[in-house]
């Protein structure tokens, strides 16, 4: 299964869990596919190609014109074409997945349609297929059998073939209340918002990919691997000193390592995204100020975020910097302020020594 270094990390997932092997599809210099490699790879797998899956458009936040050739060139060889929809918010009322050139898609309805993402599932949206395929999709718990499979009705895999009747309601409810108008303004407010954090932060955190006119699609990524070589301040400190302004940081380090990605959608008003271009930029002074040798990096805002009430108040301040800085690094916090209960702490050792604070059955 052919799988492109811009493609969610489901997609992997996806490909091994159906006894696949994955093979990595290069990225161009742009974002994109690389054609060239994507071709070699057909040809030196031809003889055992199943498929590609595809991100559209890919996680590096760019639409790629050439999708449709992608697809053909994989027919070509034998192959299937599975579009992963999950940033369906870049697409909604302007395109349409089904003309892409794939054979099946999923349509996530999370962050698109207003479900919850978080806490593991559950997972609802609809699978889209080409008729050669309908025999291989999942059946009705309440009629398919293993007997019945080759007339048109797969194998029953899930109890709830629909999703969750719990969420379900909230998607409906949504395209009901916004209908196609509605939903074509949120694609558009979302690649607005997208495109207005790029251009006001490029200048402080270079965007690494963009498309056509320099623009990108619903998510941006922001570079800091040359300041990271420069100062050692990392993607990860940029994270934890977000928390100090108020903001859950961007996806860290994914799909591109020691970078940020920012997916504003279009849920946020512009006073809030002004307020995340206000807290990165001075975030970026800080990074300057390491740079300069105010402060070393290792006892700079940046390295020592989040900070607590307790740590700001504490009678015991041997930082480098000011109290003033650490807490209310931008005016307006002053008057609206979340502090965090803790303070950094050593994620990896974190996550490789559990502690379940699970109440006792």
């Amino acid at each position: 299964c052919l799988i492109p270094a811009s493609a969610h990390g489901t997609n992997a997932a996806s490909a091994v869990l159906a006894g696949m092997k994955v093979v990595v599809v290069a990225t161009a210099a742009d974002g994109t596919i690389d054609h060239a490699d994507l071709y070699a790879k057909i040809e030196t797998h031809k003889d055992a190609l199943s498929a590609i899956m595809i991100t559209y458009p890919s996680t590096h936040g760019v639409y790629d014109g050439d999708v449709r050739e992608v697809c053909d060139a994989v027919h070509a060889a034998g192959g299937q074409v599975y579009i992963d929809g999950a940033n369906l918010n870049a697409l909604v009322g302007l395109a349409q997945p089904g003309k892409f050139g794939g054979d099946v898609s999923h349509l996530n309805l999370h962050k698109t349609f207003c479900i919850p993402h978080g806490g593991g599932g559950p997972g609802v949206g609809p699978v889209a297929a080409k008729a050669h395929l309908a025999p291989f999709m999942p059946g009705d718990a309440n009629n398919a059998s293993s007997e019945n499979a080759g007339e048109g009705h797969g194998v029953a895999i899930s109890a709830s073939r629909f999703g969750s009747a719990g969420v379900l309601p909230i998607s409906w409810a949504y395209v009901k209340l916004m209908g196609g108008q509605g939903l074509t303004e949120a694609t558009k407010s979302a690649l607005l918002a997208a495109n207005y954090v790029a251009s006001r932060l490029n200048e402080y955190f270079p965007v690494l990919y963009t498309g056509e006119g320099g623009l990108v699609a619903h998510e941006c990524i922001l570079d800091l691997r040359e300041l990271t070589a420069k100062t050692g301040v990392t993607a990860e400190d940029v994270a934890k000193r977000l928390i100090d302004f108020g903001f859950h940081a961007p996806t860290l380090s994914f799909p591109v390592a020691g970078t940020l990605m920012v997916e504003p959608t279009e849920s946020e008003d512009l006073a809030e995204i002004d307020r995340f271009i206000e807290a990165m930029i001075t975030i970026r002074k800080e990074i300057d100020q390491v740079a300069a040798g105010d402060f070393a990096v290792a006892d700079s805002p940046l390295r020592r975020a989040p900070h607590t009430a307790a740590a700001v108040v504490s009678s015991d301040w041997d930082r480098a910097y000011p109290r003033e800085q650490a807490a209310f690094p931008v005016h307006h916090l002053r008057q609206d302020k979340y502090f965090p209960p803790v303070g950094r702490i050593d994620g990896a050792a974190g996550d490789r020594n559990l502690i379940c604070s699970c109440p006792p059955l």
